[in-house]
């Protein structure tokens, strides 16, 4: 009798783990459709970003001269980017975007959901190192792509525009430097993503149900869209107040480079 017992005890509490951790599957795969707008806009906007500072550096490289305050960098008015150039270029973003969020999510929620906090805070490390790490990869392979077929992403009414194409003297380690030089928008990136999502989570009401679910990631998706739509079409002073924020004077190893 009591070994029946304890076997019945021990079938109900594997029943009930099995639940759990079936719930735990549900919400953290209505979660990855909350973060996939997100990540994609952010990674869109993180790569706008770059852009515009691999076109600036050759000019705050021939104006560091001009400085007067040792270490600081010279101001720079930055251009708004040529949409038909950028969509060309947007792929390389789009895909590390929704691969970095997918497996952000999945990292994050890894030890299931114990600790809400430290969740969210893992999701976004994860991000910032994934995103930043995928993007150097297809860029690469993008701008390859755009010369076999013949599209050009230069404007000649922005100088320098020639730089996005260009890969220093070793192409190889293209991936390695974008890691160690895009970190620090990375992690951005990663904090803003999480801090966008804890909103549309609010608004909405979680993802507890698959109702809210869909209404927090329509929120979300919104959420993306305005972000874009900022950098892309919004005042030039965002797009300035972020070049301001991130882009730091160029080291002297570039310079004598």
């Amino acid at each position: 009798m009591v070994e029946r017992l304890l076997e019945k005890s021990l079938d109900e509490q594997f029943a009930m783990e099995n639940e759990r951790k079936s719930a735990e599957n549900k919400l953290n795969r209505r979660l990855i459709w909350v973060m996939l707008p997100l990540g994609t806009a952010i990674a869109i906007a993180a790569y706008y970003l770059d852009i515009s500072t691999r076109i600036a550096i050759p000019v705050l490289i021939e104006m560091q001269d001009q400085v007067e305050i040792p270490g600081t960098r010279a101001d720079y008015d930055v251009f708004r980017l040529n949409l038909g150039a950028f969509t060309a270029l947007a792929p390389s973003a789009v895909v590390s975007g929704i691969v970095a969020s997918w497996f952000a999510v999945r990292a994050g929620t890894y030890y299931r959901r114990k600790f809400i906090a430290s969740m969210y805070f893992l999701i976004g490390v994860a991000y910032s190192l994934l995103f930043t790490a995928l993007l150097g990869v297809p860029i690469p392979l993008n701008l390859l792509v755009l010369k076999l077929v013949g599209i050009s992403i230069t404007d000649a009414q922005i100088p320098y525009s020639e730089e996005v194409a260009s890969f220093g003297t070793l192409p190889g380690l293209f991936p390695l430097s974008y890691l160690l030089t895009g970190m620090e928008r990375g992690i951005w990136a990663g904090a803003t993503m999480i801090i966008l999502a804890l909103i549309a989570i609010r608004i909405a009401g979680g993802v507890g149900s698959l109702a809210k679910a869909r209404k927090t990631a329509t929120v979300s998706s919104i959420l993306g869209v305005f972000v874009v739509v900022m950098l892309l079409f919004g005042p030039l002073g965002t797009h300035q107040f972020l070049f301001d924020r991130f882009v730091q004077s160029p080291s002297w190893a570039i310079m004598e480079f």
